[in-house]
This record gives structure tokens, C-alpha cells and sequence, in this order.
């Protein structure tokens, strides 16, 4: 019977030392834990991914490809007392199918002869699931003259959309005239239509607009309609002043919409769900 009893205390101490040892264990654990905190570039804790993952209330995509820039152009406008005057042409290029970047941010660089940096300029744009744009950069001063132009991505602000999106929104070119010395102080135009064929109301429509000649762009302007309704056309104007090389061969004329900043539109297809991916 005192062997009983003593075996029983034993095990009954046992297991309030085994309480206590835990207690005091995990205290010490959440005292010298590490929160996450979603922005510090390290995978803390139960972050699935670095800085994502739902406890940061975002997803973590691994397997996204970087924007792509296929081509830059460089155009010299004027030279006035010292200062040149470019615009920066760029084509950039999303892979990715199902999610689009409601703000990509970029660093515009011109180099001189010598490869160095004569100007920098930071900004962004919004780009579509398996889109290609232009973007167009005006007014760009320097003191120096620059050889080329490069656009370096920064980040992407991805979200992902899906359903019918891509198939429903149709910025649709109908026409497009150019004329050389249009008007005083003008010395080229190009002239045309858009047309809406989506169920959808946009607010703001940006078109830019490249001359080619021999395939090659000689320059580049853009111009914004402001309410294009649903199934209905617009007349849109973009006027050179500085003197145009040469009469173009070709003409491209690009419509598209910030539909990430169209709520209305979002919520016609469901949720977004965003994420950040820096490049």
C-alpha cells in the first residue's frame, strides 16, 4: 500500500513538474518570438513566402515572370539655349495571362556617349494581363546630349484577375488619317476613332499614338478621352509642334484603361486578389 501510494505521488509531482516546464517554456517562447510583419523582406513565422501568405492577407505566387521591355526609343524634340528637349519611347510586355500590375513602378534612364547617366526619372504604369503598350514619356531636359534611353522595372504591384476580362475589354481602333502641317504652329496630326465594344463605362481612355517610317519609329505622342460610353465611338486629335522627320509609312494608334481603378467594373467579375512581387 505505501509503495502504491508513493508511486502515485511520484507520478502525480511528475506530471505538475511536466505543467510548470511547459508553462515556463512556452512563456520564454513567446517572449523572444519573432511577429511577422509583412514588409521586412524575411519569411517570419507563418508567413508562407517572404512577405506573403495569409497571414499578411495576400498570396504568394512564386512562379510569376517579370514585365518584359522589348524596344526604347529616344527622340530628340528641340535645343534651346543649352537645353535638349526628348521624349522616351518604351514596349513593354506582361507574360503573365491572369494577372495584370495596377501600378508598376520604373526608373527612366537617358545615357550619354560615354554610357553615363545624364538623367533619371522615376514613375509607373498600369498593364493588363498579356498586354503589350507603349509608354510614352514627354519632356524630358537635359543640359547634355543623350545617346539612348532604358526603362528599368522596380516593381509590380500584381492582381490577379480572371473570368472574361481579357475577353471583354475591347478599346477598338476604327480609323486614323495623318497630316503634315495641319495648322500654324503645327507641324503634323494624326486624327481617328475609338470604339468601346465592352458593356462597360470608362471614365478616362489613354491613347497614344507612333509614327513609323521604315518600320522605325521617328516619334511618338499621346493624347486622353474622358468618358468613353459603352458601345459608342470617340474622335480623338494629337498635334506635333516640333518638325517631324519625315512622312510616315505607318501608324499605330494604342487605346487602353485603368480598369483597376474602375470598381464597378472589378466587381462585375468578383474580388481582386492582390500581392506585391518586387523585381
Amino acid at each position: 500500500m505505501n509503495l502504491m501510494t508513493r508511486g502515485l505521488k511520484q507520478l502525480i509531482f511528475g506530471l505538475i513538474f511536466i505543467v510548470i516546464f511547459g508553462a515556463i517554456s512556452f512563456g520564454i517562447y513567446r517572449a523572444f518570438q519573432v511577429e511577422p510583419t509583412c514588409f521586412d523582406k524575411i519569411q517570419n513565422q507563418t508567413e508562407e513566402g517572404v512577405d506573403c501568405g495569409k497571414v499578411c492577407g495576400n498570396t504568394c505566387f512564386q512562379s510569376l515572370e517579370p514585365i518584359r521591355v522589348l524596344s526604347s526609343n529616344l527622340f530628340k524634340i528641340r535645343e534651346l539655349n543649352g537645353q535638349i528637349d526628348y521624349d522616351a519611347l518604351f514596349r513593354v510586355y506582361n507574360p503573365n495571362t491572369k494577372f495584370g500590375s495596377a501600378d508598376t513602378e520604373f526608373e527612366l534612364k537617358i545615357l550619354g556617349s560615354a554610357g553615363d547617366v545624364i538623367l533619371s526619372q522615376a514613375g509607373g504604369f498600369y498593364i493588363l494581363p498579356g498586354q503589350t503598350k507603349y509608354i510614352y514619356i514627354p519632356l524630358l531636359k537635359t543640359n547634355t546630349t543623350g545617346i539612348r534611353a532604358e526603362l528599368d522595372i522596380r516593381r509590380a504591384s500584381w492582381e490577379k484577375l480572371e473570368g472574361v476580362f481579357n475577353e471583354e475589354v475591347r478599346l477598338t481602333v476604327k480609323s486614323k488619317d495623318y497630316f503634315a502641317n495641319g495648322k500654324p504652329g503645327v507641324s503634323a496630326r494624326v486624327t481617328g476613332t475609338i470604339f468601346n465594344s465592352s458593356d462597360f463605362d470608362f471614365d478616362k481612355v489613354d491613347v497614344v499614338v507612333v509614327i513609323f517610317k521604315n518600320n522605325i519609329p521617328i516619334g511618338a505622342n499621346k493624347t486622353e478621352m474622358r468618358t468613353l460610353l459603352s458601345k459608342s465611338d470617340r474622335f480623338f486629335e494629337v498635334d506635333w509642334v516640333n518638325e517631324v522627320p519625315e512622312n510616315p509609312d505607318r501608324i499605330d494608334v494604342e487605346a487602353s484603361t485603368n480598369v483597376f481603378m474602375n470598381s464597378n467594373f472589378i466587381r462585375s467579375y468578383g474580388t481582386q486578389e492582390k500581392f506585391q512581387q518586387p523585381f
